[in-house]
């Protein structure tokens, strides 16, 4: 598959990233330190199952783009 240049919505390391910025949110980092250190844990605790939920779910974010004609979406 061809993969657009700049669709973040196709882009699934996107929701990873909002994954890991929602947990590390949770736990009101007070030093750009603290920051670094909650990513490294909670990525190092990330599981196969969260990268593939957030995978296996490209024909539906391909079928919301193309129905927002490149616009909007939830994804």
């Amino acid at each position: 598959m061809k993969w657009p240049a700049n669709l973040p919505d196709l882009n699934p390391i996107k929701n990873i990233w909002q994954l890991l910025k929602h947990q590390i949110g949770k736990r009101f980092p007070k030093s750009v330190k603290e920051v670094r250190r909650y990513t490294q844990e909670k990525w190092a605790k990330l599981k196969l199952l969260d990268f593939s939920k957030r995978v296996l779910n490209i024909r539906e974010r391909c079928l919301a783009v193309i129905e927002a004609n490149g616009g909007y979406t939830k994804w």
